[in-house]
């Protein structure tokens, strides 16, 4: 696994020894990125800095095809993957105890466990490793699933940006449709990464609730068992999205609302960009996503654990609301938060950094 990471890395070291330094500038024509203030391309207002490497109207000075959109979409792809793979590794105990929890409710003969009560039962089960039960897949699977939201995500809201602008071109572009705007491009986003992080997901589980010892023992009984359909569990795949489309609405969301009200805000006053802003505005978003999707999250566990259980999406959450109470649905969602406020944090702190290792930096420290 280490090794594969160094690999990346190198990989991206090389991209960037071959990208042109005196590349021209993206161009989204003096717009805040979530189209709250569009003006014009035809305006004799200076544009605004988006990202270093191409111009979206076209014909922009840094051209070639190391500097064509496709090529910094990958760019920005690569960077959001690497960032991805650094947090999965730095917070894998706590997503494993979240799973187990989360998990302990299906199996009649376990009570319910408290965060530490979860952190023991692990360690008891085979040592402090316990904690880091199916971190390879978790960090390998997760960095292309990332990329691929990341890199959709961020065309579809650039591209939406563009259309605002000719349709209230002119005319400042009402709040609610640059909001729209950002949760459109989320979902979109989500629902193609989805697909792609189920199979990494079950693996995961699986290994996390002790189902199987190491990853090649999972993939290897899994595939006998029931071949590629084993990696899609009944409901997997729709679960995983009714867990991440609102997950990355509400995160990101939060987060451009930080950015342009406080993070860049503090930038066109005359402020140096700072990185702890953009880790803080990460944080917060995060928090706020995973705790009003804790509940889906229950779900998806224990659907993608053990499926053969559950006859659906709506049969689990009426049989643990049912079993256990609405309090069930709140099940991990401490470690949870754990998890996903420091990982967010530390996510876009690691993105820019490789965004500035692929030459792709942000003006501003925006995203």
């Amino acid at each position: 696994m280490l090794r594969t990471l160094f690999l990346s890395l190198w990989v991206i070291l090389l991209l960037h020894a071959v990208v042109p330094k005196e590349a021209g500038p993206l161009s989204v024509c003096n717009s805040s990125i979530n189209g709250a203030q569009l003006q014009s391309c035809n305006s004799d207002a200076p544009t605004r800095q988006y990202s270093k490497g191409v111009d979206l109207r076209g014909g922009g000075e840094g051209g070639g095809v190391l500097n064509s959109p496709l090529v910094v979409s990958l760019k920005n792809g690569l960077a959001s993957g690497m960032a991805a793979g650094c947090v999965k590794l730095a917070l894998a105990p706590f997503d494993t105890i979240k799973t187990v929890q989360q998990f302990s409710r299906t199996d009649p003969t376990m009570k319910a466990l408290s965060l530490m009560g979860a952190a023991r039962s692990l360690i008891n089960r085979g040592g402090v490793k316990e904690l880091y039960s199916g971190v390879a897949v978790t960090v390998l699977g997760s960095m292309p699933s990332v990329g691929l939201y990341f890199g959709v995500y961020q065309w579809c809201k650039v591209r939406g940006v563009l259309s605002l602008k000719r349709i209230y071109e002119g005319v400042e572009v009402p709040r609610g449709a640059g909001q729209a705007n950002i949760a459109l491009a989320a979902a979109v986003g989500n629902t193609v990464a989805s697909f792609s992080r189920v199979p990494y997901e079950v693996v995961k589980q699986k290994l996390q609730t002790g189902v199987y010892p190491t990853t090649m023992v999972a993939l290897g009984s899994m595939w006998r068992e029931g071949g590629v359909g084993e990696f899609f569990p009944k409901g997997g795949v729709g679960i995983q999205m009714v867990r991440d489309i609102p997950y990355a609405i509400f995160t990101l969301m939060t987060y451009e609302f930080l950015q342009e009200n406080w993070v860049r805000r503090g930038v066109e006053e005359g402020e140096k960009p700072k990185a702890w802003k953009n880790m803080v505005a990460g944080a917060v978003a995060g928090g706020v996503g995973s705790f009003l999707t804790n509940p889906m999250d229950v779900v998806k566990t224990r659907i993608q654990t053990d499926p053969s259980v559950y006859n659906g999406i709506l049969d689990c959450a009426a049989r643990t609301f049912r079993e256990e109470g609405i309090g069930a649905f709140g099940r991990g969602c401490g470690a949870r938060l754990c998890h996903k406020i420091p990982a967010n944090g530390i996510f876009f702190i690691n993105y820019e950094f490789f965004r500035r290792v692929l030459g792709v930096e942000a003006k501003g420290g925006g995203s």
